[in-house]
């Protein structure tokens, strides 16, 4: 009868109690060896990969290929809004400013109604006086326009408001930028820069990403909309009203002053506009009826200070807000696209005569 064979037992212990051949298993099962006996064929994959890396980075991306090929889902970022005006630098209305500019004017309905030239959206949501100055600014290194549209809210003028950092700051703002503001960047922001410039798959993986979204079937945006992008839903009811003016939180007691630091960094924008032979225009953007019930006195004193403004800095006002009504928002601070299209026809008349001028 055979014997039964013991099963194997795995015995730890001190190194100079090991046997030599358990001492080999040992030693033999660490990655290096292996690492070291396929060194040459490692380095040459690596060395592809990075080849492959470079010719991508000249090719694709620093030739300018892919920003001016591009497709998105939402252009309503920095990047996104700069990677239009790669495919459309022909334009000769250049309108910059926060989300009630980006919903609220279609530079092709413009441009039908002033015959004043392709138009550009180049508005971005959650922009400040600060980063509308900057976006501005990279948007002249790629259009060339005759004349720019400023939007200037209400809330402009609150002498409280001072610049804030956020995520879509870093977005917009350089370093060199950041310390003209008096913010330095901190060190993982540098670090995150560099590492844009030299990599530029990383410094535009917004782009990258919307790129991606824009292949699901119904969700590339229509270029032809020149950067004019309608928020889809609609939040009108007396409840949602109520809320957003709460997080608006436009106070009767708030100061308000044409020295207002928002104020002061439009004319900063407005003098470097005219400086470079651009003509400039402000437009008073559009605000649901509830906005004015409810906060008339702030609002009408801010607009008074905003036209005020304009006229010592000697810039054109475009005020089309009676050509909406109630029905024509999706919210308290956002046209629809029907109101947009109203507004824009609005605006399109009174830049007509502007341009004639």
């Amino acid at each position: 009868m055979a014997r039964a064979t013991a099963p194997s037992v795995l015995v730890l212990g001190r190194a100079d109690e090991v046997g030599p051949e358990s001492r080999e298993v040992v030693e033999g099962a660490t990655p290096w060896p292996l690492l070291w006996a396929h060194a040459t064929s490692i380095g040459v994959a690596v060395a592809m990969c990075l080849v492959v890396i470079v010719i991508v980075e000249l090719a694709f991306f620093r030739s300018g290929f892919f920003m001016s090929h591009v497709t998105l889902s939402d252009p309503d970022f920095p990047l996104g809004k700069l990677a239009l005006a790669q495919r459309m630098p022909d334009a000769q209305v250049l309108y910059v400013g926060d989300s009630t500019i980006n919903t609220g004017i279609a530079p092709a309905v413009v441009t039908e109604e002033c015959r004043c030239g392709p138009g550009f959206n180049g508005a971005i949501g959650a922009s400040t006086p600060w980063l509308t100055t900057a976006m501005t600014r990279h948007l002249l290194e790629i259009e060339h326009p005759r004349l720019v549209v400023i939007g200037v809210g209400p809330w402009t003028a609150d002498s409280a408001r001072r610049f804030a950092d956020s995520e879509i700051a870093h977005e917009v703002l350089r370093p060199d930028e950041y310390t003209t503001l008096g913010q330095p960047p901190n060190l993982l922001s540098r670090m995150d820069t560099a590492i844009g410039e030299v990599w530029s798959a990383y410094g535009q993986r917004p782009v990258l990403k919307e790129w991606l979204a824009s292949w699901v079937p119904g969700h590339t945006y229509d270029v032809t909309k020149r950067g004019f992008y309608p928020y889809p839903g609609s939040f009108t009811s007396p409840a949602q009203l109520g809320a957003a003016l709460a997080k608006l939180d436009p106070d009767a007691s708030t100061e308000l002053s044409s020295s207002a630091p928002g104020l002061a960094v439009t004319r900063e924008l407005i003098d470097e506009l005219r400086a470079r032979g651009i003509r400039v225009a402000i437009v008073l953007p559009p605000l649901h009826p509830f906005a004015y019930e409810q906060r008339g006195p702030y609002l009408d004193r801010a607009n008074a200070i905003i036209t005020e403004f304009a006229a010592a800095e000697g810039a054109a006002v475009l005020d089309c807000r009676g050509s909406v009504g109630p029905s024509d928002f999706r919210d308290l601070v956002h046209l629809g696209e029907t109101g947009a299209i109203k507004f824009s026809r609005c605006l399109g008349d009174q830049l007509g005569g502007l341009v004639q001028r």
